[in-house]
């Protein structure tokens, strides 16, 4: 059948062009998000079978705000608010749907944002939704954030900086305390993805910004469940008055329909496993990252990050080759091109885990040694 949606027409609107993988599960896994085990060691299929008699497997049956909604998930999202040190939580279907409601609806076009330039493509999209203005500050640059700040000043009624707390790509954080020297909660407001640091990272490994002292800083923060704690879905985390905004006027949020309600029960569960029983996984964790970067102090392009996100710098023409080559050796870290990074900052993306071994890290750097430096 002749159709304009040709593998010509695929070509001409993707600069690189993509293909589902096959199956990688029965790989070697650097590249995943579950870096604290939640998947690959079955945690979440534990919690459902100890916690199966509390779940009501009941459809939604439309949004929250026709049919969907139940005074259990009001009482969940009290709690993620609570141990977020936050007045409010919303819960969204994922990530995305998160960061795009949020971004779409907050700002106007009186209001700037400021964004960091590798913050995630969800943040971009709803950004643009918006009829905002909005500029980019160079990666972690905060001298560019702060000559952007007091070039616009006075030209906007509010200026949102948007950050992560840990960044997907790069692997790095921004430097909190400086940051927040920048945000005067008058004028400009701070908004943080923390879908990376969630579960790994900050007081309580709840996200970078959140310790209660540092908290009220954040106009709003995102936390998603796509990553350390393997599930799906995602909260915003704010003001009541926040909360009830986005529940008049966040279009992914008002015509989605809800989850279902065991849904909310698991990630309620999930909060307590990650609060109450990740302690060693944590500990594993932060030791496999600081033996990769022991094992890889010497060699050229490696990041030398704190977090779970490596990465090694590799040249475009030899990224397919060395996937394949991964691959093939039973290993899987992701290759990441264009247009998801620059061009020229081609690199294999490194995801380290609880679970890999010393012996496995091992064999990846070695194997990458021989693929790239050879």
């Amino acid at each position: 059948m002749t159709t304009v949606f040709s593998d010509k027409w695929l070509e001409k609107y993707n600069r690189s062009f993509k293909r589902m993988l096959l199956d990688v599960s029965d790989k070697i896994d650097f590249a995943s998000n579950d870096y604290l085990g939640f998947v690959k060691e079955d945690r979440i299929k534990k919690i459902v079978q100890t916690k199966f008699e509390e779940l009501l497997f009941e459809g939604s049956s439309g949004s929250r705000l026709i049919s969907g909604h139940r005074n259990l998930i009001s009482e969940i999202e009290q709690k993620i608010a609570a141990l977020h040190h936050a007045e409010a939580a919303l819960i969204y279907a994922s990530g995305y749907q998160a960061n795009v409601g949020l971004f779409s609806c907050i700002a106007d076009r009186k209001d700037l944002y400021l964004i960091d330039e590798s913050v995630h493509a969800s943040i971009y999209d709803g950004v643009r939704l918006s009829f905002a203005t909005h500029f980019k500050f160079r990666h972690n640059d905060l001298e560019h954030l702060k000559a952007l700040i007091e070039k616009h000043y006075t030209r906007f009624e509010n200026i949102y900086v948007v950050v992560e707390g840990l960044y997907s790509m790069d692997g790095d954080s921004p430097n909190t305390e400086d940051l927040l020297a920048l945000i005067d909660t008058k004028k400009i407001f701070l908004i943080v993805d923390e879908a990376h640091s969630f579960g790994v990272m900050g007081k309580d490994k709840l996200g970078v910004f959140s310790a209660k002292s540092i908290v009220d800083k954040c106009a709003a923060r995102v936390i998603g469940y796509g990553k350390a704690a393997g599930f799906a879905g995602a909260a915003v985390l704010g003001s009541l008055v926040l909360k009830q905004f986005l529940i008049n006027h966040s279009r992914s949020f008002i015509f989605s329909t809800a989850l279902p309600i065991y849904h909310y029960q698991i990630l309620s569960f999930i909060y307590d496993e990650l609060v109450q029983h990740s302690e060693l996984s944590i500990r594993q964790l932060y030791s496999n990252i600081h033996f990769f970067l022991q094992q890889t102090k010497d060699l050229h392009g490696v990041s030398k990050n704190n977090s779970p996100i490596q990465y090694l710098s590799i040249p475009q023409e030899i990224c397919i080759s060395v996937q394949q080559n991964l691959l093939q050796s039973d290993m899987y870290a992701k290759v990441i091109l264009p247009p998801t990074v620059p061009a020229g900052k081609e690199r294999i993306r490194i995801s380290l885990h609880a679970f890999n071994t010393e012996k496995e890290i091992v064999g990846l750097i070695q194997l990458l040694k021989i693929l790239v430096y050879a």
